[in-house]
């Protein structure tokens, strides 16, 4: 049986990529993945990277695929706090937001009475600290575990009346119109589907002066973060986000991580 017909889901490689396979050590491989059942146009595709799942569909496979209890020790990890700088980028902030002020009262005394939504809380990593600094904190989160999670951490009972827990799907953000004065989120933009209609309808939840703060991993060859082809380029989320009605400025006060900050149109 010639190479074609073993391929000939894969009509469009054409017969000269036959032709190559056939020299090639990987053909043998290819052949015995066909006899055991794998189509020609699947064995192709664990070879070739043009066949890869797009990033943000291999980033939630990878979440969904570990381990709740490892998620959390991640999130918590002592190595997530030496490059996040929790502290540091809260003050950081403060900063900004406290500079906004001039043209949006609301920011002027930084977190302190601003209303958030924490999107993507996981953990309560930073949901817990906004709620210490002074603001009102919606954490939301596709998996009700997380949810579940703040509500039983020590200092849930503290922040109760500055912290609601609110599940959400993963195509929408889940917040009434001008509900927020702020919309942050830290290492999940990559996680989401159709990012631009996404951002579009959350950015209708900003009150007028508003903001969005987006933190997440630079590319390039960084000690933390997921694998490259995951990751999304500085160029691209600025892009994304303009489409979806923000003007974007990005701090670079983090060393693996980009903070987008956009302003709404």
């Amino acid at each position: 049986m010639n190479c074609v017909v073993r391929l000939r889901e894969s009509r469009l490689l054409g017969n000269s990529i036959c032709f190559l396979l056939e020299l090639s050590p990987v053909f043998a491989i290819l052949v015995h993945m066909r006899r055991i059942g794998i189509s020609g146009l699947a064995a192709i595709c664990s070879f070739f990277s043009f066949c890869q799942k797009g990033s943000h569909q291999s980033a939630q496979e990878h979440m969904h695929k570990t381990d709740f209890d490892v998620l959390v020790q991640r999130f918590e990890s002592e190595e997530r706090n030496s490059y996040q700088k929790p502290d540091e980028l809260m003050n950081h902030l403060d900063k900004i937001f406290r500079k906004h002020g001039s043209r949006a009262s609301q920011f002027s005394q930084g977190w302190k009475g601003l209303k958030v939504a924490d999107l993507g809380a996981g953990t309560g990593y930073f949901a817990f600290r906004m709620a210490e600094k002074g603001a009102s904190v919606i954490a939301l989160d596709i998996d009700e575990r997380f949810l579940r999670y703040i509500e039983v951490h020590p200092s849930f009972n503290r922040f109760s009346n500055r912290i609601e827990t609110r599940k959400i799907e993963p195509d929408s953000i889940g917040l009434a119109s001008e509900e927020v004065d702020l919309i942050f989120s830290v290492n999940v933009y990559h996680h989401i589907d159709d990012r631009v209609q996404y951002f579009k309808e959350a950015r209708k939840s900003i009150r007028d002066q508003g903001l969005l703060v987006i933190v997440d991993f630079k590319k390039g060859d960084i000690p933390v973060g997921p694998p490259e082809h995951i990751k999304l380029s500085e160029q691209k989320v600025k892009s994304e986000l303009s489409d979806a009605g923000f003007e974007v400025t990005v701090d670079g006060f983090l060393q693996y991580q980009n903070i987008y900050l956009g302003y709404p149109k």
